[in-house]
């Protein structure tokens, strides 16, 4: 089951729309919107079904009027534990979701909510579903032996594909497809060894022995990622 999590930074709705919407072997994907999320949502033409948050980023007005349209909407106390995106994350999750994609963690105004979207794909719930946060040039996705060892890549030749150690346990590192191999190295946590490889042509893959690694495959056909 597919969903498609709209965070509150950019989401360009030119690149997005098309490959969120058509296509999936499910029908359409749920959307749901962190908080102010929903007004990109909306700005994107993207179904929203559910928005969960705060309500800080959103009126009164708009809130209600997203409920006479049939969206849910559950607010939640603004001292809390997780980010709105995190709980719709979690949200998905409880309701079955086998691939997730996040919109709109990147940009926007505040830059440690970028890094803690970033850092959410990392999130242990995660083990068995597909989630890839998402922008208008890349597609990010964390590999890690718990749940997924293998990630293949689908893109053009000259797509930039970065490989970033999330812990000081990235070990046994190998590449197919990219210009400069990794042949089982490992990639000490901190470094950026992994940084700025390149695809030799369509396809190219990422495994691992231990670890997890974070893989950006930028470009302009990464964003199809999406539907692998």
């Amino acid at each position: 089951m597919k969903f498609v999590i709209v965070a509150d930074g950019d989401v360009p709705a030119a690149v997005f729309e098309p490959k969120l919407l058509d296509g999936d072997s499910d029908g359409r994907p749920v959307v749901i919107a962190a908080d102010g999320g929903a007004l990109k949502a909306h700005n994107a033409g993207l179904p929203l079904s559910l928005v969960i948050g705060d309500a800080d980023s959103l009126t009164t007005e708009t809130v209600e009027r997203m409920r006479r349209e049939g969206i849910e909407i559950q607010i939640h106390r603004q001292a809390k534990d997780a980010t709105d995106t995190e709980l719709c994350l979690r949200e998905a999750l409880r309701r079955g979701a086998t691939q997730i994609v996040i919109l709109g963690a990147l940009g926007g105004l505040r830059f440690d909510h970028a890094v803690a979207n970033l850092l959410l794909l990392a999130h242990p719930d995660l083990a068995g579903c597909d989630t890839a946060v998402a922008d208008a040039t890349c597609t990010i996705r964390v590999l890690s032996r718990s749940y997924n060892d293998r990630l293949d890549l689908n893109g053009h030749a000259g797509d930039v594909v970065s490989l970033l150690p999330l812990d000081d346990n990235v070990k046994g590192v190998r590449t197919t497809g990219l210009k400069y191999p990794l042949a089982g190295e490992p990639l000490p946590h901190g470094t950026t060894r992994g940084v700025s490889n390149v695809m030799d042509g369509e396809h190219a893959a990422v495994t691992l022995e231990s670890g997890r690694l974070a893989v950006i495959h930028s470009g302009p056909a990464a964003v199809v990622l999406i539907h692998d």
